[in-house]
């Protein structure tokens, strides 16, 4: 998936808990959060954004999904298939699975000719996911592009009931694509009755409606309906009672309503006045330890998850109206100073992780929250045994002659002595010191952006002793968002080093994370500043050669190629993504949010997921009258984790 999160402070939107624990008190029908950015898009084949799937994935189903314990178990598919070789997989569907309109009125049954409708429209409407599809089913990218029609491209009805894919090469983890919403299903007819624009084929946005920002845009198969969208203020959910699997959706609304984080107290007070479902404890109150002593039978961490957020360098900025860079030297010895993997090399010592962290989150969450390479280390295992992260320290070691331990959890990179040797080592190769670093960081009604940015500017310039300035641009929460993880023009990219964007992985194998970077299709293309390949810009071009993205697309490109032997392939990617980190081409910095939270949701009773978007489903969630307690937490996890261990 073209995945784009932006990092929330202020809401911490708490990590979906799923599993197994079971009723201790009388269940309750309704849950209740906040949220902090407005909807963008409906129209769930198309949208990249998270705050876009956190919706979508409630209101309809794909093939597959996660079970509570993260096994992927069918959802529309009731069983699936591959060939010998993963180049052709065929799902077979359940009977009598209904649409509905917004309104829970019956439309139709959903049929094997929706997913190819689903997956025209993706392509019809340029999909910001497409990329996800591209080189894996056969034509997909060739009918993008206008070379062949779409009776060519890899996906087909053998009948109302089968929906078979043709892939362009053996992908032994297609089926966990299938979580994600490109591949999910759109009824023709509903489609091209929302305007004129929406017929397959002749897509034009300026006359479709479909996926609009209006409930009654799309269809529903899934567990809920959208009864609320109202901009900055409420969404609601409500169960679906035609849903094809009702009885597992047990909580009837789902209510969410706005907080633009001016009042840090927000949730917490809501939790108390019994408003809100749940709430995390801040360690940027000033009373938290009051907190902590208030719930201490009852706060537990949330779990660890698969994002991965960090610093990414502009290595090609062409735009400077929020910059502190006052003339065309300076912005020109800026810029080579970013280009320079030794620079690089020295932010990334300078910058004490924890204590950015720290500012938001309790420093034992904070420091287990450190990732350290651009990947969800348990992404997998190689068939001899070897975790992922063994196998990328080995690359490391290889490449650089260093032993480094990559494991979440610790920080091997921090160290002023070693910043200010990369210094003297960039020194040496012409780069002028004292470098500034330009950085957009929400300033309206968010002060724990404004202290985490501070922090990072305090630890990088003292670890640095001033040679490297962090220049703070406070600005609006829009502009910011605009800017930093929603625009699509490397042109626009105003900044010289990104904190907000961040990815988690779309399927069950090394490339969802290490294609992001790719310099021919990487969704993070525009996020460095350059343009893709196939715009044959010269600018870009040469940057990625003097950067090293050159050869991290080599390393790619050759990890991709093995498909026969997982062995090689992922000892493959793991070189391109010891490679990533050793030129420091972006800074790893930390999983999504995390922290402790209070809560009246049943322990491990929602979708348990690494990859697609079945976390973001409230099927299966459970809600309770009375505080989970502690007690009670840790008893279901030691549940929980030994159905995983089991399954």
């Amino acid at each position: 998936m073209k995945k784009v999160l932006g990092l929330s402070l202020s809401a911490l939107m708490v990590a979906a808990l799923a599993g197994c624990g079971g009723d201790t008190t009388s269940s309750v029908s309704n849950y209740a959060y906040v949220y902090t950015s407005d909807v963008q898009n409906l129209d769930y084949v198309t949208s990249q954004y998270a705050v876009d799937h956190e919706v979508n994935a409630n209101l309809v189903d794909g093939l597959l999904e996660n079970s509570t314990t993260g096994e992927f178990v069918g959802a529309l598919a009731e069983s699936w298939k591959s060939n010998e070789d993963a180049t052709v997989w065929t799902f077979y569907l359940r009977e009598g699975v209904k649409w509905v309109t917004s309104e829970g009125v019956e439309y139709g049954e959903v049929t094997a000719q929706d997913f190819v409708t689903g997956l025209q429209h993706a392509a019809d409407f340029e999909s910001g996911t497409a990329w996800l599809l591209e080189g894996v089913v056969q034509n997909f990218k060739e009918y993008e592009d206008g070379l062949v029609t779409f009776d060519e491209v890899g996906v087909k009805a053998v009948d109302d009931y089968t929906v078979e894919y043709t892939l362009a090469a053996s992908t032994p983890y297609f089926h966990t694509m299938t979580t994600y919403a490109i591949l999910y299903p759109i009824n023709a007819t509903f489609l091209e009755s929302q305007g004129e624009g929406c017929k397959l084929g002749e897509p034009d946005r300026n006359t479709c409606s479909f996926g609009s920002v209006d409930p009654a845009s799309i269809l529903y198969n899934g567990g809920y309906l959208l009864t609320a969208l109202d901009s900055k203020s409420h969404i609601q959910f409500t169960k679906n009672e035609n849903y094809w699997d009702a009885e597992h959706v047990y909580v009837e609304t789902v209510d969410w309503y706005y907080d633009d984080g001016s009042d840090p107290y927000t949730v917490i007070n809501g939790f108390e006045q019994g408003t809100y479902t749940q709430a995390t404890l801040s360690a940027s109150w000033e009373d938290f330890e009051d907190y902590k002593t208030e719930y201490e039978q009852y706060y537990y961490p949330t779990l660890p998850n698969s994002a991965c957020f960090g610093t990414n360098f502009n290595y090609n900025r062409q735009v400077y109206n929020y910059t502190a860079h006052e003339t065309e030297e300076d912005r020109e010895n800026t810029q080579n100073a970013i280009r320079n993997a030794n620079f690089r090399r020295a932010y990334m010592a300078a910058f004490d992780r924890v204590a950015y962290l720290t500012v938001t989150t309790p420093e034992d969450v904070a420091v287990q929250m450190l990732r350290n390479m651009n990947q969800y280390p348990d992404v997998v295992t190689a068939p001899d045994g070897t975790s992922y992260t063994q196998l990328v320290n080995d690359a490391y070691y290889e490449l650089t002659g260093e032993q480094i331990d990559l494991s979440d959890g610790q920080d091997p990179f921090l160290s002023k002595e070693k910043a200010l040797e990369y210094i003297e080592a960039a020194k040496a190769e012409g780069i002028q010191f004292p470098v500034t670093l330009d950085m957009m960081v929400i300033g309206d009604n968010a002060q724990a952006y404004i202290d985490r940015a501070n922090s990072m500017k305090q630890s990088v310039e003292e670890n640095t002793d001033g040679q490297i300035i962090i220049n703070v641009e406070l600005l609006p929460m829009d502009t910011v968002q605009d800017i930093c993880y929603r625009n699509q023009d490397p042109a626009r990219a105003d900044y010289d080093i990104n904190t907000f964007s961040g990815w988690s992985p779309d399927y069950a194998d090394p490339k969802s994370f290490v294609d992001i970077y790719s310099t021919s299709a990487g969704a993070y293309m525009h996020t460095l500043g350059l343009a893709l390949d196939s715009d044959n810009d010269p600018a870009s071009q040469e940057a990625k050669a003097e950067v090293g993205l050159d050869e991290y697309e080599r390393l790619y490109r050759e990890a991709d190629a093995i498909t026969d032997d997982m062995q090689a392939r992922y000892e493959a990617f793991a070189k391109a993504d010891a490679y990533m980190v050793a030129n420091a081409i972006m800074v790893p910095q930390q999983m999504d949010a995390r922290g402790y939270v209070v809560s009246r949701v049943v322990p491990f009773t929602r979708s348990y997921s690494q990859t697609g978007i079945s976390e973001y489903k409230y099927k299966f969630m459970r809600v309770q009258e009375d505080i989970v307690t502690r007690e009670q937490y840790d008893a279901a996890y030691e549940e929980w984790l030994a159905a995983r261990e089991a399954q």
